[in-house]
């Protein structure tokens, strides 16, 4: 089996460590800094390169993608897809995942619970909300690099808006609650690494394990980490991260979860060359079921 890892080109412990991990699981590991990649289109096909290597000859792709790169990731993964090729990612789970509005908006569309959440594209539009709005709140720019502002008043929502307003992109605000706990979780395949707070392991309940399911197989991601917000006994989806830090979680159950990413996709990609009638049944299982919620 061939793994390749496509990164950035100055690579973090954690894709030093993966890269190591994986000579053990995989019988060929490359890595592909993301920015070494082009991509050639030839009669109606495209194939995406890492100088001279083919990258369509592997059988399992781990991405590791910032939102600096989503656009190009984006178009990579789409490649892969169309070439069957396995993937803990999917090119929608690229696109919501980094996009601070479209996710909540295809959440909710699927009967996923999200905090009430605004967008406009300018002060003007979204002043009438900002005085009607729960606060705390948290302020998003859609397709900023940067991270998110919370909010504790209407004043001061007005404030940073007027500010970022002169950054000509749309605005997203998103309700929050005072006495809210947030819960972080990593999923790898049907196993799930609940965190509360920055450091306590936390026991999902049978109803929120459901939700974060119902987010992956939505978003056709099987690696990835998913945030919640718990207040009054209610959990709604407030994120959804295509690159979260394994370490962490690892570090938190004293496991190694890199491990268990590769195994996980190893035993992927032995399911999917051995019994692809499975798989193509599988995969019609997976349309049927988000049909029926159309």
């Amino acid at each position: 089996m061939k793994l390749c890892i496509i990164g950035p080109d100055k690579r973090s412990q954690g894709e030093i460590d993966l890269m190591e991990l994986a000579k053990k699981e995989f019988d060929s590991v490359l890595y592909a800094p993301i920015e070494m990649i082009r991509i050639e289109t030839c009669k109606e096909t495209a194939a995406p390169f890492f100088k001279n290597i083919n990258l369509l000859d592997f059988d399992v792709i781990f991405p590791r993608i910032s939102k600096r790169n989503a656009d190009f990731g984006y178009v990579l993964l789409k490649i892969f897809e169309q070439h069957k090729i396995l993937s803990p990612l999917s090119s929608e789970s690229l696109l919501y995942g980094y996009n601070e509005f479209l996710l909540p908006f295809s959440l909710n569309n699927n009967k996923i619970q999200t905090p009430r959440t605004y967008l406009s594209m300018s002060r003007t539009a979204i002043e009438k909300s900002i005085d009607t709005m729960i606060y705390p709140a948290i302020l998003k720019l859609p397709y900023s690099k940067t991270g998110t502002i919370v909010l504790d008043s209407a004043e001061s929502a007005k404030g940073v808006v007027d500010t970022l307003e002169t950054l000509n992109q749309p605005i997203t605000l998103q309700e929050t609650f005072k006495d809210a706990t947030a819960i972080s979780v990593l999923v790898i395949g049907n196993n799930t690494y609940a965190v509360k707070g920055k450091n306590s392991r936390y026991k999902l309940t049978t109803e929120e394990r459901n939700t974060i399911m119902s987010v992956t197989q939505l978003l056709k991601a099987t690696i990835c980490q998913i945030n919640l917000l718990k207040a009054n006994d209610k959990a709604m989806v407030v994120g959804f991260n295509i690159k979260p830090k394994i370490h962490f979680y690892g570090d938190i159950y004293d496991i190694n979860l890199l491990d268990k990413c590769l195994s996980y996709l190893g035993q992927r990609t032995t399911i999917k060359d051995e019994n692809p009638i499975f798989n193509k049944f599988l995969e019609w299982l997976h349309d049927m079921r988000w049909k029926s919620h159309e």
